[in-house]
């Protein structure tokens, strides 16, 4: 006997798997959507929400260090090298030797990217307002604070 599709859809939709367990994917499931749901806010602006990080924190923290940014955003530095890359080309920060070891990189952006901070932070607004719209404001301040608490050790 053939099933409808829709029957065969609606029945593997229902269907728990092992990974409903699964901590690592329950987290990297909810990650991607989070992501899309920012992006699609920011795309207005052209930046990813890893640009978008990387500017709001060297904007309010000029002259951080690769490393200092490599710990602020919990990625390792050929990640963080690859996503500055283009900023750099489109001129949004610069890198120069630190005063006190020149084998240090600094950061900061220059006026373009103060610019793109300036365009971008009202589109990333209606994101957060969208994401705290669906989860709960409270809630999601929670979320915050315990993947913020999580990270802090790393």
């Amino acid at each position: 006997m053939t099933k409808c599709i829709c029957t065969v859809i609606s029945l593997l939709m229902n269907e728990t798997s092992s990974m409903d367990a699964c901590n690592g994917f329950a987290t990297r499931r909810a990650a991607r959507y989070i992501t899309r749901l920012y992006e699609r806010h920011l795309a207005a602006a052209h930046v990813t929400t890893t640009q978008f990080s990387i500017l709001v924190l060297l904007n309010e923290r000029p002259g951080m260090t690769m490393s200092e940014l490599v710990q602020a955003m919990v990625m390792d530095r050929t990640s963080l090298v690859r996503a500055i890359k283009p900023m750099q080309r489109d001129g949004w920060l610069k890198t120069e030797p630190a005063l006190d070891e020149p084998r240090k990189l600094v950061l900061s952006l220059t006026e373009p990217g103060q610019s793109k901070v300036r365009e971008a932070r009202p589109l990333w607004q209606k994101a957060q307002d969208e994401f705290e719209a669906q989860v709960g404001s409270e809630r999601a301040a929670q979320w915050r604070h315990d993947f913020f608490e999580m990270t802090r050790s790393t």
